[in-house]
């Protein structure tokens, strides 16, 4: 069995994944489309370095390679699925290469990136502390959701 602080312990680090993802995930997508859309103007240089010389390019991948594991973090770990950790994990490792990786492919730093970093490492670091536990928080021989049959009165 599991302590009453342990669960509260296992909620709050699984609503701090939540969020951090979501947020993540929220401005992935927004760069993405203010990329694709032409709402963030790169300027010449920029565009230059670029894969193809396309912003829609960039967008799509920063809806690829960040948006969507991020999106699949905060909704596996919404829905406390059982592969939540390695999703969570994944995603934290692709923004972190995310962020390694743009300031060489376009040649320019921007104060964004470290933070971003920061938030890949904290999605890493936060599946990492619920690598062990049930979902739920009770005893290791499994706590799955229930099945629909057995939430009805």
């Amino acid at each position: 069995m599991s302590t009453l602080s342990e669960r509260k312990s296992d909620r709050a680090v699984r609503a701090s994944l939540i969020g951090t993802s979501g947020f993540v995930a929220l401005w992935a997508f927004a760069g993405a489309v203010g990329l694709a859309g032409g709402g963030a103007e790169l300027g010449a240089q920029v565009t230059a370095h670029i894969p193809f010389d396309s912003p829609v390019f960039a967008g799509c991948m920063l809806a690829l390679i960040v948006g969507l594991p991020m999106s699949a973090t905060a909704t596996a770990t919404l829905r406390a699925d059982l592969h939540m950790v390695p999703i969570a994990f994944i995603s934290g490792l692709l923004l972190i290469g995310w962020v390694a990786v743009q300031p060489l492919v376009i040649g320019r730093f921007h104060w964004l990136q470290p933070i971003f970093g920061v938030l890949g490492l904290a999605v890493c670091a936060l599946a990492y502390r619920l690598r062990h536990r049930p979902i739920c928080g009770r005893s290791s021989t499994g706590c799955t959701r229930p099945a629909i049959s057995e939430l009805a009165p």
